[in-house]
């Protein structure tokens, strides 16, 4: 069963984290409005400085970077344990700013997908807590194989939850 659980836990945070890579990354539109929320959160961060816009874009581009980082990571077997391990990195980092924001009270949109106009919330935070908890179980297990395919595929239809939280949440409110 640890195996199994630490299939489905790399597949959904590898996947996760090739989908919040490439919504960021389709188009040059999505990824300024990336960096436009991610200023706004790294300058939460900061105590509420605002950080300038070319400070935004490599911001953006580091964290764009990190995220293929993490997948890269994770695809291979032996280093699969850095991956989880940079992925616990990011989400603590992501949630930090997550929080920052929401105590300054203000409604910036959570572009971690890429695409979601939906103001950051609870939802995001409890997402980012839960992903925080799979990656940790994937530093536990350490180096296992993708020898369980219907747990792979429960990790990738997972992740598609994970993506499409936002959606999904004002699907079944209305």
């Amino acid at each position: 069963m640890t195996e199994q659980l630490a299939v489905v836990a790399r597949c959904l945070i590898g996947v996760v984290f090739v989908l919040s890579a490439a919504g960021k990354l389709r188009s040059r539109t999505a990824f300024a409005e990336f960096a436009r929320s991610g200023r706004a959160l790294t300058g939460a961060l900061l105590g509420g400085r605002p950080i300038g816009r070319v400070a935004g874009l490599w911001v953006g581009a580091a964290v764009v970077t990190a995220e293929i980082a993490v997948v890269a990571l994770l695809a291979v077997t032996a280093t699969s344990r850095a991956g989880f391990a940079l992925a616990i990195v990011l989400l603590l980092g992501f949630t930090a700013g997550l929080l920052a924001e929401m105590r300054r009270g203000t409604r910036t949109p959570c572009r971690c997908f890429g695409s979601s106009s939906t103001p950051i919330g609870r939802r995001h935070i409890v997402r980012n807590a839960a992903l925080i908890a799979l990656s940790a179980v994937g530093v536990a297990a350490g180096p296992i194989p993708l020898l369980h395919p219907a747990a792979a595929a429960a990790g990738a239809v997972l992740a598609l939850v994970v993506a499409r939280l936002d959606d999904l949440a004002e699907l079944f409110a209305n």
